[in-house]
């Protein structure tokens, strides 16, 4: 067959990936359940959220890789969200992997850092991308290729980045060290930052000089911190809902994101 036979010309629908992020206390959390997600917990803070199914809190990158495995191979058939707690959580645990458990010198040092195992010259971080890509970013795509939307919880922090045009600029962004943020983020349908003021939640979809935020649905710039607000809004948009497939997209009016 020649390859310009395989040319696809039509949209393919697709469940979203996306990164939601926010100081403590925000309502990720809470975000997540109200999606009807299954979490992993990589934070071990989730116990005290109502109306949550989550995995035993997971210690180690080998324990969150197999619930993965376990996930991508034995998908539930109900499962429509997969929400890992947090983010970051989950890039510390494979830092870990990298510089304990592949450093055959380390011995458990806890003087070995990212700059000094492998060698040192922070080949580790490499070894930490080459985990990211050829490992967990494959196993997240295939579960959202089964129709089962990714939510990505992150804490918030003040992150430098240079701009393509060299300028340095700071920005709120989701909390992972610069080296490994921008893979995150290009795989991501959404990143989306959640604020708090007094009892009011809001999720910022488009990015400024100070926030990092980006959406390929063309959402409002500001929505209401809320997973069937978040639906709702995807779906009002059509050219977003003829290429998104999303769970739980019972009316805004008849689900309210329950408090932090």
């Amino acid at each position: 067959m020649a390859l310009l036979q395989t040319l696809i010309r039509t949209q393919t629908p697709a469940p979203p990936k996306m990164i939601v992020y926010g100081q403590p206390g925000v309502g990720k959390t809470t975000f997540a359940a109200s999606a009807g997600a299954i979490l992993i917990d990589c934070e071990n803070g989730a116990g005290a959220i109502p109306d949550l199914s989550r995995t035993p809190y997971l210690k180690s990158w080998t324990e969150i890789r197999n619930w993965l495995v376990e996930l991508a191979e034995n998908t539930p058939k109900d499962l429509q969200v997969l929400a890992v707690d947090t983010l970051d959580w989950m890039v510390t645990r494979i830092v870990e992997y990298v510089i304990v458990d592949l450093d055959p010198k380390s011995g458990g040092d806890l003087r070995n850092t990212i700059g000094s195992s492998h060698g040192g010259y922070f080949k580790a971080r490499d070894i930490v991308n080459n985990v990211v890509y050829r490992d967990l970013i494959p196993l997240l795509n295939t579960i959202n290729a089964k129709g089962i939307a990714i939510v990505l919880l992150a804490h918030a922090s003040n992150e430098k980045m240079k701009t393509p045009e060299g300028f340095d600029i700071r920005l709120a962004a989701p909390d992972l060290p610069n080296w490994i943020l921008p893979t995150f983020v290009e795989w991501c349908d959404a990143v989306l930052y959640a604020t708090r003021d007094g009892n009011k939640r809001t999720l910022r979809t488009e990015g400024t000089n100070v926030v990092m935020a980006k959406n390929r649905y063309g959402l409002p710039a500001e929505i209401e911190f809320s997973w069937p607000v978040l639906m709702e809004a995807m779906y009002s948009n059509p050219t977003a809902a003829n290429h998104v497939v999303v769970a739980n997209d019972t009316p805004a009016e008849q689900q309210k994101q329950p408090a932090a």
